[in-house]
């Protein structure tokens, strides 16, 4: 699937909400309606949008399973001048209804053991490798070396800042409390389950506990999430429900690891909260976790533009189906 930058600016504006070529035009001052028609027409020969109602004036609507698995260009994705994007409500409406061998497609070719029982020395390995490599993607220089020294034998790195020891500590006792708690993941995710996930992984770092009361940006992205405390509190309570619609650990996981920090629920912490969100889901499902040691940071910030911008999964779908086989 080829569609160029005009196309795909097009894009972002009917999941902004605009849904006709006329609406769009208001807000893409610089192209002619005629290019703007051109661009809904690629659009459509895709199936990445449907049109409906008159030919003179037709309204066209997002067709979320065709858009969902779509790998967009990285140039696209870095390009500094792509449209403003805010938190797609629709997107949520649809995967409440969603049928779930639509969803499932993008975790059928992913086949773990019901009835494996995580070992303790599989434990220790995944919350050596998960505790690095998570704080690695926020910045942290401890080493896997470090790590491995810090959680098993309790000797801190020489040249690390209690920040970073921190960090990597409050990581071994979120998964601690997965283990201890394991029936809170299972079915019904309460979010006073994730919160207390929050309140670990923040501990001790200056990140406020409980749902944040400011607006935040994403570094490096060009969507602004949802402000209001009251909308955070509702849109949790809408993924949640989402993520437990399914039975499939490994959808479940891929959910919580796209939407949580999709919403930004909290002030801070959130891509972490997603990560051990969808580490509990499959640890008390299927006795698997995941660290992402495989995955860049550079290729999971990619991974979650595409999501944060275009929602298309797909990136993200691939980075766990790589971890898991």
């Amino acid at each position: 699937m080829r569609l160029n930058k005009n196309t795909l600016y097009v894009l972002i504006y009917l999941l902004g909400g605009a849904t006709t070529a006329s609406e769009i035009s208001q807000k893409m001052s610089q192209l002619d309606i005629r290019s703007i028609q051109r661009a809904l027409e690629r659009l459509l020969e895709n199936n990445l949008v449907t049109r409906s109602g008159p030919v003179n004036n037709p309204t066209y609507s997002i067709q979320y399973p065709a858009l969902l698995a779509v790998n967009f260009p990285e140039k696209i994705l870095e390009d500094e001048e792509r449209p403003e994007s805010l938190f797609n409500y629709r997107l949520l409406d649809w995967l409440e209804k969603a049928p779930t061998d639509v969803l499932e497609t993008f975790s059928k070719d992913i086949t773990l053991n019901n009835d494996h029982k995580i070992t303790p020395k599989e434990l220790e390995y995944l919350t050596v490798e998960l505790s690095w490599k998570s704080s690695a993607l926020e910045g942290n220089t401890y080493t896997l070396l470090d790590t491995q020294l810090l959680l098993t034998e309790g000797i801190k790195a020489k040249g690390r800042t209690e920040f970073e020891t921190q960090m990597i500590l409050n990581h071994k006792d979120a998964v601690a409390f997965i283990i201890e708690n394991a029936d809170l993941f299972k079915n019904t995710i309460a979010f006073s389950t994730i919160e207390e996930l929050h309140r670990i992984i923040g501990r001790n770092l200056g990140i406020s506990a409980g749902i944040r009361k400011r607006p935040v940006r994403i570094s490096a992205s060009n969507y602004t999430p949802p402000s209001s405390p009251q909308t955070l509190r509702e849109g949790a309570d809408r993924i949640l429900s989402i993520i437990d619609r399914f039975a499939d650990p490994v959808l479940r996981s891929l959910l919580a690891l796209s939407l949580i920090p999709y919403l930004q629920i909290f002030e801070d912490g959130n891509k972490r909260t997603g990560r051990m969100l969808a580490n509990a889901i499959l640890i008390s499902s299927v006795g698997r976790g995941f660290s992402l040691r495989k995955v860049s940071a550079h290729e999971l910030a990619l991974a979650y533009l595409a999501f944060y911008e275009f929602n298309s999964i797909k990136s993200l779908s691939d980075i766990l189906a790589a971890e898991l086989t």
